[in-house]
């Protein structure tokens, strides 16, 4: 394989209306786009009432994917990146689909978070603008959720709403008919839904307001082809737009403003929520960008500086947040490292995954001491379960939650597991182990501690003259293996000249 084949990257997004593949690669910071493909799904249409998939939509979306399959056999795997979006956050079954999708794309797909999406989208669109000094906001409009993002060289505010071009439109214009009732109820949805972001992302927030996504670039198509301007989407523009649409009654017959047959069942509701903001944000004209999820994506996996920074600034700021103590963290993190080679036989996760797991839930194992001392493995496991962490997918937090609620006490199984999360006790072992060798909170100069597989666990041999120097470590060792045989796991200790 060629340098040049090992610095391309691909991004696959399984957005709510489209899926989408950009294949590329950075060039001296610049994106040079080496294939692109676009495949409508319509996968929130498959969201019934009950929160499940349906089976009709799921399988219509794994066919596309075996396509996209063949498109990226080249890709080197490391270099593949497939994240969902709305529809795969909010799907009771997106398990069932995730699994069999894995199977056919041949890698892990990352389930994003709302505020992990817009912050990948701003990135998108600030590669692509001239000037990082400019304060901007940014709109996504996709197919079931919409995004909010102000910020300059990074997003700074973010809000994911549940209003999109695919769900606003199968639930006001089911039929494909439009009508100014109609058209008026959706837009008045759409304003309830935005009302409330005018304070951090009104007029006055920001310098330039920019949309990407499908559903911005058709507008805007749509407006230069009633009233040729300058590429701008203005109010005036956009409420012409709506005239001509409710004239024409049917979404077909917005054909003569250049809307493609896969385009005009989900216009309608994508246009209301692009009108209500306008009117409750104040925004006077809007800039259309060609890049949005899938570049902000693709350049943070082909710089992979970028990547690690964001992540350490959510670890930096979440140390500060709850005021972790740096220098235990430190403690712990260096022998979690030390001693996670010696179970890697043992691991039931990659082992790239694990070491980036383990050493974030040693930095923050005690974020839920502010909370309470009492029960703040428990604290700190929700907080991390359900907190907002840029750079970091769903799979990773729900493996570093299940860290931090095991790292001490009874071990815990969960109730539920989720997409590609399985229970690593080996990983559970390291981290206590480290906590627990570091419970004085000083630093000192530790025994050698060897971890030996065995039958029903482990066997842990330290230093019998160092144990008998620290007989509460020795107790508390000794308790261990009661916690951990409880739930299964025995762990011998075994003293050693």
């Amino acid at each position: 394989m060629t340098e040049e084949n090992r610095s391309v990257c691909a991004v696959l997004d399984l957005g709510s209306n489209s899926f989408h593949l950009l294949v590329g690669r950075l060039d001296e910071g610049r994106l040079v786009t080496i294939d692109r493909r676009k495949d409508t799904v319509r996968l929130a249409q498959g969201l019934q009432h009950d929160g499940l998939l349906d089976e009709d939509v799921m399988t219509r979306a794994l066919e596309s994917l075996g396509v996209f399959a063949q498109q990226v056999r080249n890709v080197p795997r490391q270099n593949l990146r497939v994240v969902g979006t709305n529809t795969l956050r909010a799907a009771r079954n997106a398990t069932d689909f995730l699994e069999r999708a894995e199977r056919v794309i041949g890698v892990p797909i990352d389930v994003i978070s709302g505020q992990e999406e817009g912050r990948l989208i701003f990135l998108g669109v600030v590669k692509g603008h001239a000037g990082t000094s400019v304060r901007r906001l940014v709109i996504d409009i996709g197919g079931g959720s919409t995004e909010f993002i102000v910020g300059k060289r990074s997003a700074k505010r973010i809000e994911s709403l549940f209003i999109g071009c695919v769900s606003m439109s199968e639930r006001f214009f089911p039929d494909r008919r439009v009508t100014e009732d109609r058209y008026e109820r959706a837009l008045t949805l759409a304003r309830a839904e935005i009302q409330h972001l005018a304070e951090g992302f009104g007029a006055g927030r920001w310098d330039e307001a920019v949309g990407s996504s499908g559903t911005v670039r058709y507008v805007s198509a749509a407006i230069d082809a009633l009233m040729p301007g300058d590429h701008l989407i203005t109010l005036e523009g956009i409420q012409r737009l709506v005239r001509h649409m409710i004239t024409g009654r049917k979404v077909e017959a917005l054909a003569d403003v250049g809307l493609s047959g896969d385009r005009q069942p989900v216009f309608p509701g994508g246009l209301a929520i692009l009108h209500a903001a306008f009117l409750e944000l104040g925004i006077q004209q809007l800039h259309v960008s060609d890049y949005a999820l899938k570049e902000g994506v693709l350049y943070e996996l082909a710089d992979q500086g970028q990547y690690e920074d964001t992540r350490r600034k959510t670890i930096d700021y979440l140390c500060k947040q709850f005021q972790i103590d740096r220098q235990q963290s430190t403690r712990v993190e260096r022998l979690a490292r030390q001693l996670l080679p010696q179970v890697r036989d043992q691991l039931v996760v990659e082992p790239e995954f694990a070491e980036q797991a383990l050493r974030a839930a040693a930095e923050l194992h005690e974020l839920g001491l502010t909370i309470s001392h009492s029960g703040y493995h428990k604290h700190g496991a929700y907080i991390l379960e359900n907190a907002d962490m840029p750079g970091f997918s769903r799979r990773e937090q729900t493996m570093l939650s299940f860290l931090v609620l095991n790292h001490r006490r009874k071990l815990r199984v969960p109730e539920a597991t989720s997409y590609r999360f399985r229970p690593d006790w080996a990983l559970v072992l390291v981290l206590r182990l480290a906590c627990l060798f570091n419970r004085i909170r000083v630093d000192q100069r530790l025994p050698a501690i060897r971890i030996l597989p065995a039958r029903k666990g482990w066997t842990l041999e330290v230093a019998a003259d160092w144990l008998a120097q620290h007989p509460l470590v020795e107790e508390d060792l000794r308790a261990e293996n009661e916690f951990l045989a409880a739930a299964g796991h025995a762990l011998a200790l075994k003293r050693v000249p």
